[in-house]
């Protein structure tokens, strides 16, 4: 077999990967005893049948398995055992014709390799962890959260306070004319244009942020029955893009106002959440934010020594990765959109623009990945079965689901079985890294007295 290579570019090469006749000859004999061992030709007994018997009864079958075994041989021995490179992925494989026995055969490869490059210093990077000391005011909050979510909303008559339930009608006018009629319609504009009859929190820093922040603003003090033009300004930045830079007026009707009641915090609020005292509350809540803020403390850590490596290295990147992150994250964003309400088409027509900034996300992933994976060579960082078991425990409880039904998904998805086992390589890296890192503790905001 003789292996001839010519540079496509930095990372991509194509291999033409000559195979002799007297190599398809052998396999071919090799092929033919092994369908001996098992063919049932009628007038021979297993394994006695003559070789051009079989290759002349079998010829369709012999044919599709010798096939298979050369490309098999050209993979493994052409591109997987060369020592010229470092396979990142094969692209392309082009072998049309059968591999006839006797008559040498070309197969063009296009493969991607692995960039060679000298690993940055990655010991001892310096990294700061953010304060996970939860203070007395995030657990009243949290408390005051929880009866927020259980309170009890009372129609009152009179004008609405911050933080009361407004039932409301508006209507939206650009330049003087409905802005309905001016922009197309979907789910993510729908909410500020015409609406009958919706429920708006009066005030709230939360309902601007998902609402129309003049509207929510202006229902501060207007009764039921009550009427009221406000102008809402967008960003040229804002999240709906047939909004951006708009100054839109905005005719409001109220039409009725509910108070928010609260629970109190008594035995009956205490048992709905199974536990006994305001201070087990307390003490539960505490070990929940504690929890929440060390996972978000080393999830910060992890994003520095991570930045820090992709702004110590640099070099050409293997496209059939990048291609590949690409088209993962863009996959995300859509399945966010449909989940938000946006359309298909709303996201064609912002592709361009997605798909550069979808690269540069890819471009990063791909870099960090490579890094990775020669650090863990270098300080002989591998997956041990210990570590499979853990992960599929994991997945299995996340998705409350039978471990031993993942595990038999994964046997017939070896794609999938690769993918975790690089999820985990990963990880295992990035823990060894943190451990090696010098860490500097951020010291809780000071609070007024």
């Amino acid at each position: 077999m003789n292996v001839s290579v010519t540079d496509l570019s930095a990372t991509r090469k194509e291999l033409l990967v000559s195979v002799t006749g007297e190599e398809i000859s052998a396999e071919e004999q090799r092929l033919i005893q092994e369908f001996k061992k098992h063919a049932k030709l009628p007038g021979f007994r297993p394994g006695k049948a003559p070789d051009n018997i079989v290759r002349m009864r079998l010829r369709k079958q012999l044919q599709e398995e010798l096939n298979r075994q050369m490309l098999q041989k050209v993979y493994q021995e052409g591109v997987v055992e060369n020592d010229d490179f470092d396979v990142y992925t094969v692209v392309e494989m082009d072998h049309q014709e059968d591999f006839k026995p006797g008559v040498e055969a070309n197969v063009d490869v296009t493969i991607d390799i692995t960039p060679q490059f000298e690993l940055p210093d990655y010991v001892g990077l310096e990294t700061s962890r953010p304060s996970t000391e939860v203070p007395d005011e995030e657990i009243e909050q949290t408390i005051n959260n929880i009866r927020r979510q259980r309170a009890d909303f009372e129609k009152v008559e009179r004008a609405a306070n911050e933080g009361d339930y407004v039932q409301v009608s508006y209507t939206a006018t650009f330049e003087g004319k409905p802005l309905k009629e001016q922009v197309e319609d979907s789910a993510a504009v729908r909410p500020f244009l015409d609406v009958e009859k919706t429920w708006e929190e009066a005030g709230t820093e939360e309902a601007r942020e998902y609402g129309v922040p003049a509207i929510v603003d202006g229902l501060v003090g207007m009764a039921a029955g009550d009427e009221k033009e406000v102008e809402q300004t967008y960003a040229d930045d804002f999240r709906v893009e047939a909004l951006q830079g708009k100054t839109v007026q905005y005719k409001v009707t109220v039409h009725e106002v509910r108070e928010r009641i609260l629970p109190e915090i008594d035995e009956d609020f205490l048992k709905s959440l199974r536990v006994e005292s305001e201070e087990e509350l307390k003490d539960q809540i505490l070990q929940q934010l504690e929890t929440r803020k060390q996972q978000q403390a080393l999830q910060s850590q992890r994003e520095q020594i991570l930045d820090k490596l992709d702004e110590a290295v640099s070099f050409d990147l293997p496209e059939s990765g990048v291609e590949r992150e690409k088209q993962q994250v863009l996959t995300r964003v859509l399945q966010q959109n449909a989940q938000q309400g946006i359309s298909a088409e709303e996201f064609e027509s912002n592709r361009e623009e997605l798909e550069t900034e979808a690269r540069e996300v890819a471009e990063r992933d791909v870099k960090l990945q490579i890094v990775l994976v020669k650090i863990a060579e270098k300080e002989e960082i591998k997956v041990e079965d210990e570590d499979m078991s853990q992960a599929i425990y994991s997945v299995a409880m996340q998705q409350r689901r039978d471990p031993q039904e993942i595990i038999t998904e994964l046997r017939s998805d070896r794609n999938r079985v690769i993918t975790l086992q690089r999820q985990i390589l990963f990880s295992k890296t990035l823990d060894f890294l943190l451990e090696k890192a010098k860490v500097t503790d951020n010291q809780p905001a000071a609070t007024a007295e």
